[in-house]
C-alpha cells in the first residue's frame, strides 16, 4: 500500500490546476524531486487541461519520459486502460520507452493499444515491445499474434496495418513462431 501523499506532493498536485500557467510551470519544476508513481494521473489530467500552452505539456512530456522507477508502471497501465486518457495513448505508450520502463504484466494491454490504434499508437507500442527483454509468456504472444492476425483479416484496409505487420513478424521471430 502506498504511503498518503506528503503536504508538498499534495501541493504540488493542487498547483498543477492552478489557473495561472506561472504556477503550473513551477510546481513542475519540484515534480522531478517529489515525483511519486501517484503523481502521474494528476500529471495526464493537467496535461489534458493544459492543450493550449505547448510549454506546460513539453514539461510533462519530459517528466513522463524521466521517470525511473518501477514504481511507475502500474500508474501508466492504469492509465492507459482509462477512457479517460484515450488521446494521451501514445504518450502514455511512449514514457515507457523514453524512460526505459519494461512493462510486462502489460504485455495483453499494449497489444489491445496497437491494434484499437492508429499508426503512431502502434508503432509505439512496436517500440516498447521489442525493448522488453525479460518477457517470454509464449502463451501471451501466441494469443497476441492471433488477435493481431484476426484483427488485419477483419480491417485489411486498416492505417497501421503494415506497423502490425511488423509487431506480428517482431513476435514470431522472437519466440521463434
Amino acid at each position: 500500500m502506498n504511503k498518503p501523499l506528503s503536504k508538498t506532493a499534495e501541493a504540488i498536485i493542487t498547483d498543477l490546476f492552478a489557473t495561472k500557467p506561472e504556477t503550473v510551470l513551477a510546481a513542475l519544476d519540484k515534480v522531478p524531486s517529489q515525483g511519486r508513481p501517484e503523481v502521474i494521473v494528476p500529471l495526464l489530467r493537467a496535461y489534458q487541461s493544459w492543450g493550449d500552452e505547448p510549454t506546460i505539456q513539453a514539461k510533462i512530456t519530459r517528466i513522463l519520459y524521466e521517470l525511473k522507477s518501477e514504481a511507475a508502471i502500474p500508474e501508466l497501465l492504469k492509465a492507459l486502460s482509462s477512457e479517460e486518457f484515450f488521446d494521451q495513448r501514445q504518450l502514455i505508450i511512449s514514457a515507457f520507452w523514453n524512460a526505459g520502463l519494461s512493462p510486462v504484466d502489460g504485455f495483453s494491454d499494449l497489444i489491445r493499444e496497437a491494434i484499437k490504434g492508429d499508426y503512431l499508437v502502434a508503432f509505439e507500442v512496436l517500440t516498447v515491445i521489442e525493448q522488453m527483454e525479460d518477457f517470454d509468456d509464449n502463451q501471451l504472444v501466441e494469443e497476441a499474434i492471433f488477435d493481431i492476425e484476426e484483427f488485419m483479416d477483419e480491417e485489411p484496409e486498416a492505417g497501421h496495418r503494415n506497423v502490425l505487420e511488423q509487431l506480428r513478424d517482431f513476435l514470431r521471430t522472437i519466440h521463434n513462431y
